[in-house]
């Protein structure tokens, strides 16, 4: 009986030294994974502000055939975002390049409304699906030295992004305008959002990333970049303001 109960004891211990065996070696791999997939603030993108010195603007596919498809923002809020966006990167000294794919054919040309903001830009024409695997967007973003690439497109998932993730995976800190891109269906652009989340891209709205890149409203810029802007309500409060100094 006593060597039955010693017995008994001995393979409770075992088996509670096996089960401890266990935890710390799972702890100690839990650890090793999350130390692996930990992100530092020095990796960390979204903890960088844009610097206007340091950013190109890349503006992908915003052609008259793709634009009748956008159904996750309006046309013309699009349209108004989009060159509010460029005349902005223009007060501030950005660099901007512009590039379309099949503007002969069934996608049509670039918005007139753009060409009319940046009538010195021309089109790059390209035949890639991903803009930055051409070598002529490619060449035009590398031939400006920056470091920080702000893309928009239509579409938002193919269009803004693939050029995002590629610039990123070449070392460029990457960002996607989200209100001046635009998508045909919300599945597609929950899609989107969620892949460039995952490759750790911000997503940013035009006026935060021109107001990020301007830095200070003391800016002897700081009038032109808002007029670019033309926020609404800004401009009305902008009016009230003028119309009351001017009574005083």
């Amino acid at each position: 009986m006593k060597q039955l109960s010693f017995l008994k004891r001995t393979a409770s211990a075992l088996v509670v030294l096996s089960a401890l065996g266990i935890s710390q070696h799972a702890l100690a791999e839990n650890a090793t994974m999350n130390a692996g997939n930990s992100i530092t603030a020095s990796e960390n993108t979204a903890l960088k502000k844009l610097k206007r010195e340091d950013t190109v603007l890349l503006l992908v596919d915003h052609q008259v055939g793709l634009f009748t498809g956008v159904t996750d923002i309006s046309t013309s809020e699009l349209k108004h975002n989009l060159v509010a966006l460029a005349k902005a990167a223009r007060v501030l000294g950005i660099p901007v390049i512009v590039t379309a794919t099949m503007p002969d054919g069934m996608w049509g040309p670039t918005i007139p409304e753009l060409r009319a903001a940046l009538p010195d830009v021309p089109v790059i024409v390209r035949g890639t699906i991903d803009a930055w695997q051409d070598p002529a967007v490619q060449s035009a973003i590398k031939k400006t030295g920056r470091h920080q690439l702000l893309v928009a497109g239509v579409s938002t998932e193919i269009c803004a992004s693939l050029p995002a993730l590629s610039a990123k995976a070449d070392g460029y800190d990457s960002r996607v305008v989200i209100d001046a891109s635009g998508t045909f269906s919300e599945a597609k652009k929950t899609a989107g959002l969620a892949r460039l989340q995952m490759a750790g891209i911000p997503i940013v709205d035009y006026a935060t990333a021109a107001v990020e890149m301007l830095g200070s409203n003391d800016d002897p810029k700081a009038h032109d970049v808002y007029g670019a802007l033309d926020i609404p309500f800004a401009g009305l409060v902008y009016n009230l303001q003028q119309a009351f100094t001017k009574k005083k």
